[in-house]
């Protein structure tokens, strides 16, 4: 599996992350890393505590941390859920939190693909 068969496989933006990172070892290394990343854990966490502000905040690295590495999927389905949690007032909404995991997940399971297939 090539790197640009991997963002197709997870509908993000190769251009995007060859324009951010400008090395295909860079985009390598970076996307890797997302398999270490603890974000989606954190929001899992929150979510059990019950606590808003750290849904939020998880919520919103982890649409970060997409947004950098060109992960479009998962960066929008993590912008939808910290706007609905951004006033605070309300737990995260199980239908997005729902979507979220599934881009999450589809994300780890391609990225393990690639290593697996390097």
């Amino acid at each position: 599996m090539t790197l640009q068969e991997l963002y197709a496989k997870i509908n993000g933006n190769y251009a995007e992350a060859q324009n951010r990172l400008m090395k295909e070892s860079f985009i390598e290394k970076f996307a890797l890393m997302y398999l270490k990343d603890d974000s989606f854990v954190s929001l899992q966490n929150a979510i059990s505590a019950g606590s808003i502000p750290d849904c939020f905040r998880a919520a919103h690295t982890l649409k970060g941390v997409a947004a950098n590495l060109a992960f479009t999927e998962l960066q929008q389905a993590a912008s939808e859920l910290t706007e609905q949690l951004r006033p605070q007032t309300a737990p995260a909404d199980a239908a997005m939190v729902e979507v979220l995991k599934v881009a999450h997940e589809k994300v780890v399971a391609a990225l393990n693909e690639y290593n697996a297939s390097k």
